[in-house]
């Protein structure tokens, strides 16, 4: 079975905001962008797909013009109180705070990312339980589930999952042959 991982392309947001569960849209390049990620699934005939309910992903979704299943286990973290604020604008000793332990420490009526993280990890087994093999399957989502996924497939904590990139519009995969979990490649 193979599970292709889509992190969606760039927003029209710049890196000095923080959002994630916020519904916010696609980089003004948004089709050449969606064109040049859709490439990479060219020669890919997928079983099943899967998205993000949130616009950024459902863009890319719509642009392959086949069945999409949306799944809310696959919506990025929720950062509360800061969705939509600068960073610079967030008070720095709770910033601070958070940033020394983001696993187990949630931001203001945010998630911790362990409690966020987990919804993607079952997701991703649940899916591996009841995949066929020889399954070609896609999951069109954001970095903080990606993440999440990959340290769960290569057992690291999940405090390492920022010493990776998932850049935008990248494709990811990971094989299951006999109940053993394999990357295959990361952030094309």
């Amino acid at each position: 079975m193979e599970i292709y991982l889509l992190r969606h392309t760039r927003v029209a947001l710049s890196r000095e905001y923080c959002y994630g569960i916020s519904d916010i849209d696609l980089a003004d390049t948004k089709e050449e962008d969606i064109r040049q990620a859709a490439g990479k699934l060219r020669d890919i005939r997928f079983d099943r797909i899967y998205s993000s309910p949130l616009k950024r992903c459902r863009a890319m979704a719509e642009a392959l013009k086949q069945p999409v299943e949306v799944v809310d286990d696959l919506v990025e973290m929720s950062f509360g109180d800061w969705e939509l604020k600068k960073w610079s604008e967030i008070d720095k000793a709770v910033l601070d705070r958070w940033m020394s332990d983001f696993v187990n420490i949630a931001p203001p009526n945010g998630e911790a990312y362990l409690d966020f993280s987990m919804k993607s990890v079952l997701f991703f087994d649940k899916l591996v339980a009841g995949a066929h093999a020889g399954e070609k399957i896609l999951l069109i989502t954001h970095s903080g589930p990606i993440r999440a996924i990959i340290c769960h497939i290569l057992n690291l904590s999940l405090a390492h999952s920022f010493n990776f990139e998932v850049d935008y519009g990248s494709l990811s995969k990971a094989e299951v042959v006999d109940q053993w979990y394999k990357v295959k490649y990361l952030n094309r």
